[in-house]
């Protein structure tokens, strides 16, 4: 069974309006400098972002128990050297460990990982989805200023021998010259998504004033 990690930190939520409560949020420059970092020498690895697929689940927008975390790997799509990120609200579970401060939780190695749209979306996002790509490439937890701390904690260092590690997985394709990783972003969602109509020029400044958003203050989470 691949082995699961989870990722702990301090919590920031963010709630819209909208139907649909996952959204995604993926920095592709910021997850490619982050794999071809110095430490990746003349093997710098490009990140390739697909298209999005929407998968109705209301069940596992908030995950509490490490069987539903099994249960949304189960949906992975695409083949095996595809890695899907599913985005979802909450999660609280990953393997064994049962945290309220878990945002983010990854197959070691394996080809899924799930985070929060909330914290993908704020400033440390891209160190949390990468950090979650590496468990998925076979990295383990390292404590330290790196990008393998169990924690969130600014710092995205790899070491050469990580990046070595890194290149002999499976996800890692390549011609003989360039490597890259395909991702497949994965909305969890629950409700399917209804395109809203385009309002019309005299209506458009009403209907803009018609949405409201409402943002809460980042909290602990312990």
């Amino acid at each position: 069974m691949k082995a699961l990690k989870s990722l702990l930190l301090i919590v920031g939520f963010f709630i819209t309006t909208q139907a649909k409560a996952g959204f995604i949020t993926i920095n592709e420059t910021q997850l490619d400098a982050i794999f071809s970092q110095p430490s990746f020498g003349s093997r710098p690895i490009d990140i390739r972002i697909g298209e999005t697929t929407e998968l109705v689940l209301p069940n596992l927008l908030d995950i509490t128990t490490n069987a539903e975390v099994n249960e949304l790997f189960s949906m992975h799509v695409g083949f095996f050297n595809i890695v899907n990120f599913y985005f979802i609200d909450t999660i609280s579970a990953c393997g064994s460990t049962i945290n309220s401060g878990i945002v983010g939780c990854g197959q070691t190695p394996g080809n899924n990982f799930v985070v929060e749209s909330g914290y993908a979306s704020g400033s440390n996002g891209s160190e949390l989805l990468a950090h979650e790509l590496a468990h998925n490439l076979g990295l383990h937890h390292n404590s330290g200023n790196t990008l393998m701390d169990p924690r969130i904690n600014g710092f995205t260092t790899l070491t050469e021998q990580e990046a070595n590690s890194i290149h002999s997985s499976s996800l890692v394709q390549d011609n003989g010259l360039d490597y890259w990783i395909n991702i497949n972003p994965v909305l969890v969602v629950a409700s399917a998504s209804i395109p809203l109509p385009v309002p019309e020029p005299s209506t458009l400044m009403l209907f803009l004033l018609s949405f409201g958003f409402i943002f809460k203050n980042a909290i602990n989470r312990k």
